[in-house]
C-alpha cells in the first residue's frame, strides 16, 4: 500500500469528513456506523495528486472509499468520488476516479464479509460503492463491483481474481446494476456477459431491477 493511502486510512483521519461529503453519504442513507466501519473519509486537496500521480485542477474535493481485502486489511487500490463531477470527451459524466491503468476490484463490506466469502445465503452483487453499502445495511450479504464492466479481467470475460475468495458454486447471486439497465443496450449486454461468467463458475445469477433513485 502506498504511504499516502496508508496515512489516510490511519487513525489520524478517523472521522475526517467535509460537510459536503457527509451530506452526500447521508443523502444515500448511509449510517455513521457504516461510514466508520468502511473508513470512508475526505482527502485533503493537496493529497489528491499524490494519490493519483497526476493533478486534476478542476476537482475541489474527493471522498475516499478504501477497499477491504478479503484476506484482511486493505487493498492497495484508490477510488474516490470527486466534487464536482467531470465530463469526458463524449460528454459522459465522471463521478468516480481511480489510478490510471489500475484494474477494477470488488468492494467488500466489513459487516457481512464472512457471510459473503463462506455463506450459502443469496449474495447481492451491486454496482457502485454507496448502493452496495445501502443494501448491506439491510442485513443482506453484499459485495460491490465498480462500473458495468468492473467485474472482469482486462481483455477477457474472466471474472476478477477477487471472486476466487467468494463462494459461488450453487449459490444464488442477485445482480443489481444501475438503473439504466433497461434503457442502455451496452449496460444490458455487459450484465448479461457478467451473468454468463458467473454461470460458468457454477453460480445461479439473476438480475434484480431496483428504482433509479438509489444512491450513486
Amino acid at each position: 500500500m502506498t504511504s499516502h493511502l496508508e496515512l489516510l486510512i490511519g487513525k489520524a483521519y478517523d472521522g475526517a469528513l467535509a460537510p459536503e461529503h457527509l451530506a452526500d453519504l447521508r443523502k444515500s442513507g448511509l449510517t455513521d456506523e457504516t461510514i466508520a466501519a468502511q473508513y470512508i473519509r475526505s482527502v485533503p486537496l493537496s493529497m489528491i495528486p499524490r494519490l493519483f500521480g497526476f493533478d486534476i485542477p478542476s476537482v475541489r474535493s474527493a471522498l475516499l472509499f478504501p477497499f477491504r481485502s478479503p484476506r484482511g486489511g486493505f487493498m492497495d487500490h484508490v477510488r474516490v468520488k470527486i466534487f464536482p463531477s467531470l465530463k469526458d470527451g463524449d460528454g459522459h459524466t465522471i463521478k468516480y476516479l481511480q489510478r490510471k491503468g489500475s484494474a477494477p476490484r470488488l468492494y467488500f463490506v466489513a459487516g457481512c464479509l464472512r457471510e459473503v466469502l463462506d455463506g450459502g445465503a443469496p449474495l447481492w452483487v451491486v454496482e457502485g460503492e454507496k448502493k452496495t453499502l445501502a443494501v448491506a445495511q439491510l442485513g443482506l450479504p453484499t459485495v460491490g463491483f465498480c462500473g458495468v464492466e468492473g467485474w472482469h479481467r482486462h481483455g477477457t470475460t474472466a471474472l476478477l481474481a477477487d471472486f476466487d475468495a467468494v463462494r459461488l458454486r450453487d449459490r444464488i447471486l442477485e445482480l443489481v446494476p444501475d438503473g439504466d439497465y433497461q434503457t442502455n443496450h451496452d449496460v444490458k449486454r455487459a450484465i448479461q456477459r457478467f451473468g454468463g461468467a458467473l454461470l460458468a463458475r457454477g453460480a445461479r445469477p439473476r438480475v434484480v431491477l431496483l428504482p433509479s433513485v438509489l444512491p450513486r
